[in-house]
């Protein structure tokens, strides 16, 4: 009940009651107590107990009622709270806050290392999450939102799942930006690094690429290599193909070298191929199985006997036994007999 509708009530009560006593006995009464002489209508001395009892009441609706009303703030406050908590952890950014009632402290506070994923459509929400799951829905569905016109750029963290998502998603719309990307390596994550890259690799050609052979990765070096054909050598050359070599020789294994040499048969004549594998089995041990192929694959089989005798006997046991298949049995050839993708794997 509102406090000013029952003070009014209470007061006509009283007045009701006073006017009612006063019509049946109007005469007066007194109290003689402590050498005071007190005389009122009896009337009155009947209403004195109403007010006592209405002021009590008063007070005791009052301390209460301001008690509820912060309580009630409490719960305002907290339910703000719970709210900027769930928008934080939907888009995969959880922060810590602050809660007043017990009873939310318990549970709420998990919110603070966790994040929440949605699955399906949610309505009665407020305007904030909706914003949110607006967000997170159109990431998910391989759009490319502007975080930056939503003030979000400088607030969610580099490795947020939804920060990469969105920018894997750039590059898949942009083709520009995975160069963006190459030229501010340090200022996006190692994953999305990769996938420009890769990204880039497949679109550009090996002269646009050479500037950033020291950056490139195997894998992204084999995608560019692999796009070659032969009506397109992507403008690769002996001196682009030198830098890429140099500048991911530390990761290339005999496999990858052997795979290069391959590649390059379509591209390069064989005497430009074995010139150039003679070369590179020089700089890199790793090579020199690639070279012993080509050596093989071409019919050179003189020229592989000599390469071998330049090695110890328990070198390239393979290569050895082809070798010597191949004075008995000329026909036969090394694809016929070895498979490239187990040659690294006994030599």
């Amino acid at each position: 009940m509102r406090l000013g509708l029952y003070l009014i009530a209470a007061i006509i009560l009283m007045a009701i009651v006073g006017i009612f006593v006063y019509t049946i006995n109007p005469n007066n009464y007194s109290i003689n107590q402590f050498g005071l002489s007190v005389t009122m209508p009896i009337a009155v001395w009947i209403m004195l107990p109403m007010l006592a009892l209405m002021l009590a009441s008063t007070v005791h609706m009052m301390f209460y009622g301001t008690k509820n009303f912060f309580k009630f703030k409490k719960w305002e406050k907290d339910t703000a709270s719970l709210d900027d908590a769930l928008y934080w952890s939907l888009l995969n950014e959880p922060k810590a806050h602050k809660f007043n009632l017990p009873i939310l402290k318990q549970t709420a506070s998990l919110l603070a290392v966790s994040c929440v994923k949605v699955d399906g459509a949610v309505n009665d929400v407020s305007d904030k999450l909706r914003g949110a799951l607006t967000l997170v829905s159109e990431i998910n569905r391989g759009e490319y939102v502007d975080l930056k016109a939503r003030k979000l750029d400088k607030i969610l963290s580099q490795n947020n799942p939804l920060v990469i998502k969105n920018l894997i998603n750039r590059l898949s719309k942009e083709a520009t930006f995975a160069e963006e990307v190459l030229q501010s390596k340090g200022l996006y994550p190692e994953e999305i690094f990769d996938e420009a890259l890769k990204t880039f690799s497949l679109e550009t050609t090996f002269p646009k690429a050479q500037k950033y052979a020291n950056i490139y990765t195997k894998e992204s070096f084999f995608i560019l290599l692999t796009r070659i054909t032969k009506d397109n050598d992507l403008g690769l050359t002996k001196d682009i193909l030198d830098e890429f070599i140099v500048a991911i020789q530390p990761k290339l294994v005999c496999v990858d070298y052997l795979k290069i040499a391959t590649l390059m048969m379509y591209q390069l004549s064989p005497d430009e191929n074995l010139k150039l594998w003679r070369e590179y089995e020089g700089k890199y041990s790793d090579a020199q199985a690639a070279y012993l192929y080509l050596l093989f694959d071409y019919e050179m089989i003189d020229q592989a006997g000599e390469y071998l005798k330049e090695h110890g006997e328990n070198d390239f046991k393979r290569f050895r036994a082809l070798f010597d298949l191949k004075k008995e049995h000329k026909n036969y050839k090394i694809t016929d007999l070895m498979n490239i993708r187990h040659i690294c794997d006994a030599l």
